[in-house]
């Protein structure tokens, strides 16, 4: 059996730099259709639960919470990135 000899880094910090900006901002659309789909989840739900028939403050309050998870989506996408990101040799 052979042992592996570590890489060398053969990358630029140039490249370095451009492969985490594309990582960064793949990881940064992803939280945002999270958030997304968080956000239409939670606004239904609240919805739902509202009682009938709907008053302007239930459905603004609804979509005002709602929207408080796209931010979270954003936020999630990007620690996801920075956690999996590749160690800097």
């Amino acid at each position: 059996m052979t042992n592996p000899t570590p890489r060398r880094n053969t990358q630029s910090p140039k490249d370095r730099e451009a492969l985490v900006k594309a990582r960064q901002n793949l990881a940064g659309k992803f939280g945002f259709v999270l958030g997304c789909i968080a956000a239409v989840s939670a606004a239904a739900i609240n919805l739902w639960r509202a009682p009938r028939p709907f008053t302007l403050a239930a459905v603004a309050l609804a979509i005002l919470m709602a929207a408080l998870n796209i931010p979270f989506g954003i936020a999630l996408g990007l620690l996801g990135e920075r956690l999996t990101r590749p160690p800097e040799r």
